[in-house]
């Protein structure tokens, strides 16, 4: 029951929106549980079976990550009836928070013709949850393989997107919750005590003894003579190298981890 209302609230909420989106956008978007896929192809450089197909992998990707999934694709960044600083990383972020919010779980892709400075671009970013499960270093790998394996020019584009999708759900962790933790880690107690128990059984019952008498042949040991050595050790301490995320706000408040490259 709750589901569906979840459900009935986000088209609702799509209806609102719709007219604070690119004008002419071709979107297509979808409300899965409490998170939702959104496709935009303004730039209509995909087939209607490409956006199916692709579709199909942002709700995959959705459930795998447990988070909202937008992809943009527009010409240029004109026509925002949302307001941004001009920049294409702000484009894609404020599109975001105007149709699931403000620091709410999610993935976010823009490609676009016509940057501010006039040239393609490609952005992936992870902002609520997937902030900290996207790193910056992770983001660019995946960049740099869409653009040097999946290159639009020669694979077109929904080969392109496919492997900026294909490449989330790899590095993306997906989200475990603290409730299937928990039980995972009272069966895994529950199981080893069982092996415990078992194992405890099978062991003969002894009995603590004072001394070793009980437990050497008498002459069988004689210890003639007897010096304690002492041995120095030098320990070295290096610092862990941490993965590299720097994180950036948009113009509405946001928080943001991953970048953009020209291509």
């Amino acid at each position: 029951m709750m589901k569906r209302i979840l459900a009935i609230l986000f088209a609702v909420a799509m209806l609102l929106t719709i007219t604070v989106l690119p004008a002419g956008a071709a979107v297509v978007s979808s409300q899965e549980g409490d998170y939702g896929y959104m496709l935009d192809d303004a730039a209509e450089k995909l087939t209607p079976a490409e956006r199916d197909k692709l579709l199909g992998e942002l709700s995959d990707l959705s459930a795998a990550c447990k988070c909202n999934v937008l992809f943009a694709f527009v010409n240029d960044l004109s026509n925002a009836k949302f307001s941004f600083n001009g920049t294409a990383s702000d484009y894609i972020q404020r599109y975001y928070e105007t149709v699931y919010g403000v620091n709410k779980d999610g993935l976010l892709v823009l490609v676009t013709l016509s940057d501010e400075n006039g040239k393609r671009y490609v952005g992936v970013f992870g902002t609520g949850k997937c902030e900290k499960r996207l790193t910056d270093d992770e983001s660019l790998d995946i960049r740099n393989d869409a653009i040097e394996n999946h290159n639009p020019d020669s694979n077109g584009y929904y080969d392109f997107f496919s492997s900026i999708a294909s490449g989330l759900k790899k590095a993306v962790p997906p989200h475990v919750s603290f409730t299937k933790l928990l039980l995972a880690f009272g069966i895994g107690i529950v199981i080893s005590a069982i092996i415990m128990l078992i194992l405890k059984s099978q062991l003969k019952t002894v009995s603590m003894q004072h001394g070793a008498a009980n437990y050497t042949r008498t002459g069988s040991m004689n210890v003639t003579a007897s010096r304690d050595t002492y041995l120095y050790s030098t320990v070295t301490k290096s610092a862990r190298p941490k993965e590299s995320s720097s994180s950036h706000s948009s113009s509405g408040g946001g928080s943001y981890s991953g970048g953009g490259s020209n291509f």
